[in-house]
């Protein structure tokens, strides 16, 4: 019997040893296999940061080429045309080296022309080297912008240089060129810094000897990412590190000794156990067999006590064992372990009485994850809980003093502080606690950022009672968080009495369109040139019962926050559809009614279902209706694709205050944009600012560029409406021709005679009224 539990045993041990091999040698492979995906990862994200700095530089060709076809350097001298070279160039910020414009091939107009003067009037059709005499043939044959490179420019530098042929009315015109120091590309895009100097990367041309980097790297079957230019392409090449892959055959080593160890181990006690069962067995049956014969009756009861009495012992284990989970789990937290509200709440009223006795200090913060419904909203409530776990798990092993650490539900943490007399300490804290959530968070091999935002309270200033202080502290986060999230904010009694007004002005606001506060007014839109009025934009105003007329921009954030703005746009849009369509049946040509257009309206599913009905209601065609994006935070694709559909029923989309917060050139190339509307703040400048003039400029060029209409808003002067007419921007909007008005005093304006407001057409040759 022995020899069969014996070699049972080194059966199992036999397995083990060889499932153990099998299944660290399968984990070898995953960690190897996850190196490697996780380096081509990073030459993807290396390789995607290069392209996208190249576009970057190379995106100043269009303002170059719009500023030549613009006619611009027309009637203007040396001066001015580099003063606006010089804008794009200081703009830029980047590694660009030069910008250049060569009318009939000469560089006429280098900046900057430090660095450059070895290449001022360089007659680029003259040029002898091969290479440039090549692209230039490309380009005069393609029409398109080329690029070249890297090569050694006559600046002395290694370079890439990008040019394009400009041809006005079919004849060759010029050139139009943009110069990038390479070095300062690859620093730039983050490949040649010292982060990456242990990095095996290198770059070259298809069939060509690696510009950058060790050539060989190429020959040891690496791994590979390519980038696309206009007419090159370059592949870059990387080695995984040696150092890794050492580090993995370590923790592999380290692994198949442990456990090694562990199963000797186990080998010896099992031996041990068996041969002590062995002699206790002998025994055992020794004795029973005495006792046998003059004990049955006796043992038989014995057994019966005993079954009986480890039956109780099972129970009362039971019994204390739940009693336990019942007590823990009353104040602590399932998901992260630490403390949960109930119990953080009995602390500080106990910690509140100990004050009161001691004359001690206390502190409460209180803060929530910036950004954390993005998280669940799009990756799921998984990782949202695993990000909640790593945040449990930072600070509860960091070397913060504190207290306790509690969470409260959702995103919400609480800590209590002692003996923290003055807020330089507490803000230390604070500090240390933001910085201790700073580093990135990977999740499921993807890597998270995550911020918070702070309320503090100290008592008794902030509160004499649990409650006071619990809701100041969430009074104060809100502050944090509306501020610039991952900050922190201390309570004071002005915030609270601003949380109640505001309290009460959002209750008002959901009641203001049953209490007919809500009026919309309109604004007349003008076309200088054709000399009449063209469109109208409908604007909202609040009239408060007690405070009176509300400005905008104080109760459209707040409409947008307690989530009544969908409400109330859609009031707006049928009201001034109805106006509008009424008005059409007195004017002699139609007119467009603008309309503006919270983003978070498009995140209602059936938002662009409520404007056709709209429409249809009031019977306004889908081509008179212009809605304008007023940006509060960048769009989703679900939003642009909102704005595509109503693009699609013929109705105009302008994006409002252009320029200003989140719009950019990659808004006119993704969203389906109509109109560029440019911002007051601008146009306020362009008496007294060289930037606000420069500005306005440009934004006009790149609206025809991109075949846009362009209207200003805000105009008050005659000066202000001269400068943009003389500059390309005939449609003007503001109280230099009309102010909002009422829909009855609209009318009359209508067939008003513009004829003195355009006085200051008869001094610009270009400007006449048709």
């Amino acid at each position: 019997m022995r020899k069969i539990q014996y070699t049972i045993i080194a059966l199992i041990f036999v397995i083990l040893v060889s499932s153990s091999e099998f299944v660290i040698t399968k984990y070898k492979d995953s960690l190897l296999h996850e190196l490697e995906i996780t380096e081509h990862t990073q030459l993807s994200s290396r390789a995607l940061a290069l392209q996208s700095v190249i576009d970057r530089n190379f995106n100043m060709m269009v303002s170059l080429e719009a500023y030549v076809n613009a006619n611009y350097l027309q009637n203007k001298d040396d001066k001015e045309v580099m003063e606006y070279i010089a804008s794009l160039y200081l703009g830029a910020q980047g590694s660009t080296f030069n910008l250049i414009i060569a009318p009939n091939g000469v560089m006429k107009f280098v900046y900057p022309l430090q660095g450059n003067e070895s290449i001022y009037n360089w007659d680029l059709m003259k040029d002898p080297r091969a290479n440039v005499q090549k692209q230039i043939s490309r380009a005069l044959q393609t029409k398109k912008m080329t690029m070249d490179g890297p090569f050694q420019l006559l600046q002395g530098i290694n370079g890439l240089v990008a040019r394009k042929p400009i041809y006005q009315e079919g004849v060759f015109w010029g050139f139009v060129s943009v110069g990038v120091n390479l070095d300062q590309l690859l620093v730039e895009a983050g490949i040649k810094n010292r982060d990456t100097e242990d990095l095996q990367i290198s770059i070259r041309n298809p069939g060509e000897h690696a510009f950058y980097g060790d050539d060989s790297i190429f020959q040891e079957n690496p791994m590979i990412a390519t980038i696309e230019h206009t007419d090159i392409k370059w592949e870059l090449a990387e080695q995984p590190q040696a150092s890794a892959v050492q580090s993995i055959n370590r923790q592999i080593i380290l692994i198949r000794i442990s456990f090694m160890l562990v199963l000797l181990i186990g080998l010896i006690f099992i031996l041990y156990i068996l041969r002590q069962r062995d002699k206790l067995r002998r025994a055992v049956n020794e004795r029973t067999q005495e006792l046998q014969f003059a004990n049955e009756d006796l043992t038989a009861v014995n057994e019966e006590l005993l079954a009986g009495q480890q039956e109780l012992h099972d129970s009362t284990k039971r019994l204390l064992e739940s009693e336990q989970m019942l007590s823990y789990m009353a104040y602590h937290d399932v998901l992260t372990g630490i403390h949960n509200r109930a119990h953080f709440q009995m602390i500080l009223k106990e910690q509140i009485v100990h004050n009161e006795i001691n004359r001690t200090s206390l502190a409460m913060l209180f803060f929530d994850l910036d950004n954390f419904k993005m998280i669940n909203d799009s990756h799921g409530h998984h990782m949202g809980d695993l990000m909640l776990q790593e945040v449990a798990n930072r600070i509860g092993q960091s070397n913060l003093s504190y207290h306790t650490f509690a969470r409260f539900g959702g995103d919400e943490f609480a800590i209590l502080l002692e003996d923290c007399p003055n807020e330089k300490e507490i803000q230390v804290f604070c500090e240390q606690l933001i910085d201790i959530l700073k580093p990135p968070c990977l999740l499921l091999n993807r890597s998270f950022f995550i911020s918070a935002s702070i309320g503090i309270v100290q008592y008794p200033y902030g509160g004499v009672t649990w409650e006071a202080l619990l809701k100041n502290a969430d009074i104060a986060m809100y502050i944090a968080k509306k501020e610039s999230g991952s900050s922190y904010s201390f309570f004071n009694q002005q915030m609270a009495m601003n949380s109640l007004s505001k309290l009460e002005m959002g209750n008002h606001l959901r009641q203001s369109l049953d209490r007919n506060e809500l009026e919309i007014v309109y604004q007349p839109q003008v076309d200088c040139l054709l000399g009449k009025i063209i469109g109208v934009e409908a604007l909202l105003r609040w009239n408060h019962t007690t405070k009176g007329y509300i400005s905008p921009a104080d109760f459209i954030p707040l409409a947008e926050e307690i989530g009544t703005i969908a409400s109330i746009g859609e009031w707006v849009l049928r009201g001034a559809c109805k106006q509008m369509k009424a008005w059409h049946s007195t004017t002699v040509e139609p007119l467009a009614i603008s309309v503006n257009l919270s983003v978070k309206q498009l995140n209602d599913e059936r938002f662009v279902d409520k404007v056709k009905q709209i429409l249809e209601e009031t019977g306004l065609e889908a081509k008179y209706l212009e809605m304008e994006i007023t940006e509060n935070f960048a769009m989703q694709d679900e939003q642009l694709d909102a704005l595509s559909k109503l693009r699609g029923l013929g109705i105009a989309i302008s994006v409002d205050d252009f320029g200003t917060h989140y719009s950019s050139l990659s808004y006119l190339k993704r969203f389906p944009v109509t109109k560029i509307k440019l911002d007051q703040s601008f146009v306020r400048g362009v008496q007294t600012d060289d930037k606000d003039r420069a500005m306005i400029k440009a934004i006009i060029s790149v609206a025809n560029s991109f075949q846009l209409q362009i209207i200003a808003e805000g105009v008050e002067t005659e000066e202000q409406a001269g400068f943009l007419v003389a500059n390309g921007c005939s449609q003007i909007q503001g109280y230099y021709f009309y102010r909002p008005m009422t829909s009855e005093q609209v009318l009359p304006m209508l067939q008003e005679c513009l004829q003195n407001k355009l006085a200051f057409l008869e001094s610009n040759p270009a400007g006449h009224i048709q």
